[in-house]
Parts: structure tokens; C-alpha cells; sequence
């Protein structure tokens, strides 16, 4: 059941200077539309909160209100704060964001900066795939990513990335002796007052007062299992709540001041807002609102979808978390409404451009009948291993099959003609149609299988095929009782 009783938290004396009568509207409706559980809503403006209200409930099954003290997480805002501890630390002349990751990752390409890596411009493709296996940690990841062939030399293109975070905080616990999040606990989340956020998914999952995550389904939302964000903190492992996102993104509206008090160097603040691609700075995406600079970041992590926009122009900012990720609009209806008030702007229908409700589902077509086998199946099956993807098992099924098991994920696959396989069902990072093709047949076993697995459909620069090599299976002897 979807609860949209508006639920008014600490309203104060300057509530009366924002003016919205736009917003509860919007925030309701979209919510019934897109049939989201629950939301919570920020507007700063000159250091203070002028608008907080949240809607809806936080776990479904309970019932449980939203409140300012609901903790969501958000995802890729988490970068914005990452890099906000690197500028600070540049701000002061302690670690420059030109340092290169090879002084303290002796296995890291050279001429790879901090800076690259927290502007998208390291010159990986995505390898989302990469940190979604839950194969690698912090100290490992890195050193996959540094197996993996760039597109481009450092510095020279930008293709958002998550991976490279990784090393980021690997560069930060060689560097500094202390982990990422000890780090920017002290240099941001503790300095802003952030005293609720969490760094870690083992903390997150164990707090009473988390929202539990949901994502689309046929006839409403699921809930869905926590995503472990600990791989890639530096991209996307923070979870926090209103109260503190409202500080947050006053922080980042008034460079820095907050309470009437200074807590960041206000150029650390606007070097998040520095042009080093186009529409991006570091860790914000870039823009105009109404012919205004504008600075804003989604941020969506399974079953969770936020947003921060900052208006430095006019010290103002709105911040609205959610608990639903998918393909919703909701937290930039809400903020846009909201962006719309603060500028003066006469009203959008934001719930009506974007879609007055979530589109029904396509049907899918009817699955085709395999066509016949090129050779037998165990001349596809085998072990097969890449250097930075691990390896994958396969073995013959029933009906002329293949199963399949890559780090953890059982899986299987459907002949699709010429050497191809096709992947039947969803294990993300698997997915639906994903095509194995195998070449190389060396007596009588194919030796090499290749897979688009790290490329989506809107990632800019494409990795392009996995190849992963046949390698001999364990012996029964070297095998551990």
C-alpha cells in the first residue's frame, strides 16, 4: 500500500520566505504515479532550512512514517563529499589534486592523478560489472581495474566511472594510514555535523532507522536486497539522512559556511564547481536553471533515489532522497518544482512533462526455439578465466544446455546459433540476452569465450568483448578435501 499523507517536520520562522504552493502537489503526485514509498524534501536558502517535509512510508509492510531522521541511501552524491576532501586538502597545500595514484599504488598506471580519477577522466571504460560481482574489495578492486585496458591517455576524455573510486580510497589508506572512512569522516561528515551518516553497509543494515529500498515491479515495488556499496564508498557508500543532507547541501550553497561559521575553505567549495568536461566538475554535474549556474548530482543505488542542487548564485539548494531506484523521475520532479520557486519562475507541470505515471512494461515477444547445435555442449564447457573478471565455470545441462557459475551467480544458458549462447534469465550483472560467443576450437574444446558483460546501453565509451581464456580445472588432487 502506498501512503501519501504529507508528513510537516520542523517548519520555522523562515518557512514564510519560500513560497511553493507547487511542490506538495508535485511531490504527491509524482509519488502516486510512479508509486514511490517514501521522500523526504529540503530547500536551503542563505544557511537555513526553509522547507522540510516528507511523505510516505519508509518500509511498506510496517507502515513506518518517513521522517527527517530516516536514513536513505545516496548514491553518487557520495562522490560530491569524496571529492570535497581532496579539494580541501589542495585548498591547504597538504595533497594536490595533481598527485599522481602511482605514488602511493605502485601497480597503478602512471600519469593516472587524483584528479582524473574524481573528474571521470582516467580513461577506463565503465566496468560497473566489475564492483557488482561482490568479488572484490577495496584493496583488490583497484588492482583488477589496473589489469583493464583505457580508451583514452589521462586526462584527455571523460566517461562517468565508478570503478576508478576504488582506487581513490586505496590511494587514501596508503596515503593517509587510516581508511576512507575514517577519512572523510574527519575531514567532512563530523566538520558538517553529519552526525547520523554511515559509511559502512554492516552499520547501514543494522539501523532501525534505515528505509528499506523498493524497485518497480508489474504491480507496484519490491523490496529489494541492500546493495554492498563498500567496493566503490567513494562513488556511492554513504547513507544519510534529511537533516543531514540539508546540511550538506547548505554547505556546499554558501561555500562552505555554515550557522553563521566557516567550516570548509571556500575555494575547496568552488572547485567542486570547476569546469573539467563538459557539464561536469568534480563530483557535480554543471549546468544553468533559468539562465542560472546550477550545480546538481542524482544520486540512485538499488532502492534508493536522490538528488542535491545547489544555486550558488542565490546560496540556495534542495535535497530529496527516496526509497525507490529504477527508472523514476520523482527526485527531479520534486527538485526542479522546487528549483522553479526559489528562482521566481513561473510554474512547470514537472509531473506532466516527465510522465504522469510509470509506463506500463513492454510485453516481451515470445521466446524463439533454440536453433541446432553447432557441437555438442561440453565442447563449449570448461573453466574460463580473465584477468580482472575471475573466472567462469560452465558445464553441460539438461535439454542441450549449459549452466553456468561465475563468482557465486548460477546461471544459464540457451544456444543461439553460430557458436553463441544466450543468458535466460537476469543475475545481474548478467543479464537477460547477454550473448556468450566462443571461438578457437582446439581438440575438440572451444578455448576462448567472449561477452559484452561491463557495456550498458548508454555508456558513452564501450569496453567492448570480455575475453576470457580456457583454463585446466583443478586436478582432484590439488582440490582440498
Amino acid at each position: 500500500m502506498l501512503v501519501l499523507a504529507g508528513t510537516c517536520c520542523g517548519t520555522t520562522a523562515a518557512t514564510a520566505a519560500f513560497v511553493c504552493p507547487d511542490l506538495h502537489n508535485a511531490a504527491t503526485r509524482a509519488m502516486a504515479g510512479w508509486q514511490v514509498p517514501g521522500l523526504a524534501i529540503g530547500v536551503i536558502q542563505d544557511g537555513r532550512t526553509v522547507h522540510r517535509r516528507t511523505y510516505g512510508v519508509s518500509d511498506i509492510e510496517s507502515g513506518a512514517a518517513v521522517t527527517a531522521r530516516t536514513l536513505f541511501g545516496i548514491g553518487s552524491i557520495t562522490k560530491s563529499m569524496t571529492a570535497l576532501g581532496f579539494t580541501i586538502s589542495d585548498a591547504r597545500n597538504e595533497q594536490s589534486l595533481s598527485t599522481p595514484a602511482k605514488t602511493a599504488l605502485p601497480y597503478f598506471p602512471a600519469k593516472v592523478t587524483i584528479g582524473h580519477l574524481l573528474s571521470h577522466k582516467a580513461g577506463w571504460p565503465r566496468h560497473d560489472a566489475l564492483w557488482y560481482l561482490n568479488a572484490y574489495d577495496r584493496t583488490t578492486l583497484p588492482k583488477k581495474l589496473s589489469r583493464l585496458p583505457r580508451f583514452a591517455k589521462p586526462g584527455t576524455a571523460f566517461q562517468y566511472n565508478n570503478v576508478p573510486f576504488a582506487a581513490v580510497a586505496a590511494f587514501v589508506s596508503a596515503a593517509t594510514n587510516t581508511s576512507w572512512d575514517d577519512w572523510i569522516r574527519a575531514e567532512i561528515l563530523h566538520p558538517a555535523g553529519m552526525t547520523s551518516a554511515i559509511t559502512r553497509l554492516s552499520v547501514f543494515r543494522n539501523n532501525p532507522k534505515r528505509a528499506t529500498p523498493y524497485f518497480p515491479a508489474r504491480d507496484g515495488q519490491i523490496a529489494v536486497d541492500l546493495r554492498d556499496t563498500d567496493p566503490v564508498a567513494p562513488a556511492a557508500g554513504i547513507y544519510a539522512d534529511l537533516e543531514d543532507m540539508s546540511r550538506y547541501t547548505s554547505l556546499l550553497a554558501t561555500d562552505g559556511i555554515l550557522n553563521g561559521g566557516r567550516v570548509f575553505p571556500a575555494a575547496a567549495v568552488r572547485k567542486l564547481r570547476t569546469l573539467t568536461s563538459r557539464g561536469y566538475g568534480l563530483g557535480l554535474r554543471l549546468g544553468k536553471w533559468r539562465g542560472e549556474p546550477l550545480a546538481f548530482h542524482p544520486g540512485f543505488i538499488d532502492g534508493y533515489g536522490a538528488r542535491i542542487s545547489i544555486l550558488p548564485g542565490r546560496n540556495a539548494g534542495v535535497v530529496v532522497l527516496s526509497n525507490l531506484s529504477g527508472k523514476t523521475p520523482v527526485a527531479r520532479i520534486v527538485s526542479q518544482t522546487a528549483l522553479d520557486c526559489l528562482v521566481g519562475a513561473a510554474p512547470t507541470d514537472w509531473v506532466a512533462r516527465f510522465g504522469m505515471r510509470r509506463p506500463a512494461p513492454e510485453p516481451k515477444d515470445p521466446p524463439l526455439a533454440p536453433p541446432p547445435l553447432d557441437h555438442a555442449p561440453a565442447t563449449y564447457a570448461g573453466s574460463y578465466e580473465h584477468a580482472a573478471y575471475g573466472r567462469l565455470y560452465l558445464q553441460p545441462a539438461e535439454n542441450d544446455g549449459l549452466s553456468g557459475e561465475f563468482h557465486g551467480r548460477s546461471f544459464r544458458l540457451e544456444f543461439a546459433g553460430q557458436d553463441r549462447w544466450r543468458l535466460t534469465e537476469t543475475h545481474w550483472p548478467l543479464r537477460e540476452n547477454l550473448l556468450f560467443a566462443f571461438d578457437r576450437l582446439v581438440a575438440g574444446r572451444f578455448t576462448r569465450l567472449s561477452t559484452p558483460l561491463a557495456d550498458g546501453p548508454t555508456y558513452r565509451h564501450k569496453a567492448g568483448p570480455i575475453t576470457f581464456v580456457r583454463t585446466p580445472l583443478p586436478s582432484a588432487a590439488d582440490t582440498p578435501d
